[in-house]
């Protein structure tokens, strides 16, 4: 460990599939960050410190740092995390860095979000401390809605809290879509890819361009053709923010190997 990291235990963790698991790590120090950022966490190795980026769920107000993980065969860290039980030891940077971070300052009303599965986890951070200012008292004056693509339901990692969230608060809207609903006979919700039903989505609130900021996070090829479909719809290229969630040994961006 160096000066740049400290120590963390495990309060707990939550698994959802066998590759994808929720877990709480308790900081000896607090982590000041912003709702969306991420920050890198570590294993010793035989020789250095295997770290690697992961996106903050948890609000900046919650003394733990919660993330929302995924195993990646053959990765160098994600499967060594996903052994480790509760009490165990990881290191933590001292900074937190992103900048796809809620945008207050642009005055526009409208907030589109949209993530894959583990990408969800920056918007869950912005949604929860929204929420908390909510609670507290505070006007929300933005409408924001999530839309989280997966292939099936049980990787939707906040459903029932963010489903919540949905029916307590008006300025928030929730939107979970399937693009495998032949596995899942139950699923009564939304049915596509992000890509599918971005448009249907953004039309039906009124979303409008010159009006509404929109976030990207998660996987590359969902990011890259949103991106196109948005930018042929008329929105700015600078009301779109994006975060690529990038496999084992790319260089940019937090990820999950």
């Amino acid at each position: 460990m160096t000066s740049a990291h400290m120590r963390a235990v495990i309060t707990s963790r939550r698994e959802l599939t066998p590759d994808l698991w929720i877990l709480r790590l308790r900081p000896e120090q607090k982590l000041e960050f912003v709702p969306g950022q991420y920050v890198a966490v570590g294993l010793p190795g035989p020789s250095r410190l295997t770290e690697r980026p992961y996106s903050i769920a948890s609000s900046p107000h919650d003394p733990e740092l919660e993330f929302f993980l995924e195993r990646v065969e053959g990765g160098e860290l994600s499967p060594q995390l996903y052994e480790l039980p509760v009490g165990s030891e990881v290191y933590v940077r001292r900074q937190a860095r992103g900048r796809l971070v809620f945008d207050r300052n642009s005055g526009r009303r409208d907030h589109f979000m949209v993530a894959t599965v583990t990408g969800v986890a920056p918007f869950v951070s912005m949604i929860r401390t929204l929420a908390a200012e909510a609670q507290a008292g505070a006007v929300i004056p933005y409408r924001i809605a999530l839309l989280h693509a997966a292939s099936r339901p049980e990787e939707f990692g906040y459903l029932e809290e963010l489903t919540e969230l949905a029916r307590r608060y008006d300025w928030f809207r929730y939107i979970p879509t399937v693009s495998r609903p032949w596995q899942a006979p139950g699923w009564e919700g939304e049915r596509g890819r992000a890509e599918d039903v971005a448009r249907k989505y953004l039309d039906q609130l009124g979303f409008r361009p010159e009006e509404t900021v929109v976030y990207l996070c998660g996987n590359p090829n969902m990011i890259v053709n949103l991106e196109g479909l948005l930018l042929r719809a008329g929105f700015d290229a600078h009301a779109i923010r994006r975060e690529m969630y990038w496999p084992s040994g790319a260089p940019v961006g937090p990820h999950s190997a």
